[in-house]
């Protein structure tokens, strides 16, 4: 099966060294700490990336680096060449990194490189997984004799037993997960919650029954009322309104009566303004427009006066005045200044002649301010009398205005007075129309004759306050009518909600009740499955077990001609082999059997559950010679020697050289310059 193993920085293999193996046993001898189990440990850390009871930093070298290894294998169930390549090595804390894990498959094209890949396509090659290997096909140290008295518990994984008690507690953890979710616990609760809610429903309904008549009564009288309010409210109306036009026949009365005190006014206003302007219009017109043509002209003159004569002369005044002065303030500040030629005529000055000028000029000055002065007010005498003639012109203006404006107003005064009494004359008619209607009409409705329009406003009124009293009476009594039907329909809903919360409380129990029977036939299932899951686990452990006393006892006898025993037994319990010696009835323990016969049992043990398990194709002994003493270390070789021919493969490692007769291959570890080399004779 195992056909080659390469490996270097392997613990004391530190340059690479390749290992070959053949079908048969393949023993590795040579003396301790050479690195025998290392090449063991080589092959499980190819395998399966890990050793059992070895951390993996502990692989690498004392002196640090890589490590690799590479392992090759055909399966014994395709016959494919199986190569698995690691490497790894140190990381920066002390630990192990690996680095690459690669299982290449012949015919394969691409490699697995994932682990999970790797030892599922390990499994499906060779037949078996990690933990068959570890605790079956590669015994350790000063385990091989261990398998006679095995943990209860290592012995059920081994023969696979564990699953089905695994399985059975998956059982039972489903029917208690099953009870939990189903809440099975709840299901008296939930009858009487049922119960609970039926009564209540029953006795809501009952209720609900009452409050519809109740509620039947109410609204057949409430139409009833609403009825006869209806007859009400439409005599109210109709009261209301011949009432109602009766009070607006009577506002035409205070309008007519109104109009005509308007027309009253009216002829006042046209009274007083004939009496203001006399009764002859056309003279007084006359007059006034005279007065204003007279007050026109006296202003015109008074201004045209004004204006073209004295306006004039002030100005001329005004003029001599101002040379004057100029001329006089000029020569005096030519002697003022003391200047003796003129400046502007370039002529010489005489200061006697400049004397004389100025005071002839100061007294035709002192002349011309007089009469400027007396112009003056003569001036503003003439403009006195100019604004009274404009204060006489805009009175005329007014007065005609006035006059004219009078002469309107009596031409509107007229029209208006002529509209007021065709429309009291109109209205006159409508009055007594309508009056003789509105009689006719509300003696028709009372069954009553009117003495006049006061007579059928006062009896109407007192019909309409009893009409009123009897309405408000009918809508008081429609109110409660309505507040107790309203009060009826709120019984009606809050029952019915009750009800409803009744009925979904039931509804709710009852699928609850039935998800409660659901999960109760589920648990029974469950639990029938359960007792038939333990049957079959006794079933299948007696079985096994059977097989494994008949294997045992079958690889005995084949492998030694010392026939001192009648059969095997192992103990259902414990699982410790015993054996029956011959011609006795008593069963003995296996390790206590003399003669290095238990070191035989444990050889014949482990075959037989290689061959329990399905694979009859390696087996892996690292010194099995550690637990037997020194007597009988050659016959257990020997019998591991012989093993080969019920195995395909049997890697042995020894320091002893016992058996080799009987060995294909034999491969030696030696320590050459502290470092562990192999030696073997298939090289030659």
């Amino acid at each position: 099966m195992i056909e080659e193993l390469t490996l270097r920085g392997f613990k004391s293999y530190k340059t690479r060294q390749t290992v070959r193996f053949t079908q048969g046993v393949n023993k590795i001898s040579g003396r301790n700490a050479s690195g025998k189990t290392t090449l063991l440990q080589a092959v499980l850390f190819g395998l399966f990336g890990d050793v059992p009871g070895v951390n993996k930093q502990d692989l690498i070298p004392l002196d640090g680096g890589d490590v690799d290894v590479t392992l090759t294998l055909r399966s014994p169930y395709t016959g494919k060449r199986i190569t698995i390549h690691r490497e790894g090595g140190p990381t920066k804390d002390g630990g192990f990194r690996s680095s690459k894990s690669l299982l290449r498959v012949e015919g394969e094209d691409a490699p697995y490189t994932r682990e999970k890949e790797i030892q599922a396509k390990l499994r499906e090659l060779i037949g078996v997984g990690r933990s068959t290997f570890f605790n079956v096909v590669y015994a350790q140290q000063k385990e091989f004799i261990e398998i006679l008295k095995p943990e209860r518990r290592r012995m059920d994984a081994i023969l696979g037993l564990t699953t089905p008690a695994e399985i059975r507690e998956q059982f039972r953890e489903v029917s208690r997960m099953l009870r939990e979710r189903g809440r099975i616990e709840d299901r008296g609760a939930l009858e009487e919650r049922i119960r609970n809610a039926e009564a209540g429903i029953t006795e809501l309904e009952g209720q609900l029954e009452e409050v519809e008549s109740r509620k039947r009564l109410l609204s057949d009288g409430l139409n009833q009322i609403k009825a006869q309010l209806v007859l009400a409210n439409g005599r109210v109306e109709t009261l209301e309104g011949i009432l109602t036009e009766l009070r607006r026949v009577e506002r035409y009365t205070s309008e007519l009566e109104h109009l005509q005190e308007q027309r009253e006014n009216l002829a006042g206003d046209l009274e007083d303004i004939y009496e203001e302007i006399g009764e002859d219009p056309e003279r007084r017109r006359k007059e006034l427009q005279e007065r204003r043509s007279s007050a026109e002209t006296t202003e015109e003159q008074l201004r045209r006066q004004l204006d073209e004569g004295l306006t004039m002369d002030r100005a001329e005044m005004g003029g001599t005045v101002a040379r004057l002065e100029h001329q006089i303030r000029e020569h005096v500040e030519l002697r003022e200044q003391g200047i003796t030629v003129c400046p502007k005529c370039g002529q010489e000055i005489d200061m006697e002649l400049l004397e004389r000028d100025v005071g002839q000029w100061e007294g035709e000055l002192q002349l011309e301010r007089t009469r400027l002065k007396a112009l003056e007010a003569e001036i503003r005498t003439l403009q006195d009398q100019t604004r009274g003639a404009s204060q006489k012109l805009r009175e005329a203006d007014r007065a005609v205005t006035r006059f004219v404006e009078q002469e309107r107003r009596i031409n509107e005064l007229k029209r208006n007075m002529e509209g007021l009494e065709t429309k009291g004359a109109n209205l006159q008619t409508r009055i007594r129309r309508e009056t003789e209607e509105l009689l006719q009409t509300a003696e028709t409705e009372l069954a009553t004759a009117f003495a006049s329009l006061e007579d059928a406003q006062e009896k109407i009124g007192d019909q309409l306050d009893g009409s009123r009293r009897e309405q408000r009476e009918l809508q008081a009594e429609v109110r409660s009518r309505e507040d107790r039907l309203q009060d009826a329909e709120r019984d009606e809903r809050r029952i019915q909600e009750q009800r409803d919360r009744h009925l979904k409380v039931l509804e709710e129990s009852r699928g609850l009740l039935e998800g409660i029977r659901e999960y109760e036939a589920k648990i029974r299932a469950v639990d029938a499955i359960q007792r038939r899951y333990g049957e079959y686990e006794q079933q299948l452990r007696e079985n096994t077990l059977k097989l494994l006393e008949y294997q045992t006892y079958n690889y005995f006898r084949r492998l030694t001609d010392q026939q001192a025993y009648a059969g095997c037994h192992i103990d259902r319990e414990r699982y410790t082999l015993e054996v029956q010696p011959l011609g006795g009835s008593r069963l003995m323990p296996a390790w206590l059997a003399g003669g290095g016969h238990e070191s035989l049992f444990a050889l014949a043990e482990r075959l037989a559950l290689l061959r329990v398990m399905g694979f009859p194709h390696l087996l892996i002994l690292d010194e099995p010679t550690d637990a037997v003493d020194s007597e009988n270390i050659p016959q257990l070789l020997e019998y591991v020697a012989r093993s080969s021919r019920e195995i395909g493969q049997v890697l042995l490692v020894t320091h002893h050289g016992h058996g080799e007769e009987e060995g294909i291959n034999l491969i030696t570890i030696r320590k050459v310059g502290g470092e562990s080399r192999v030696f073997q004779e298939l090289d030659a």
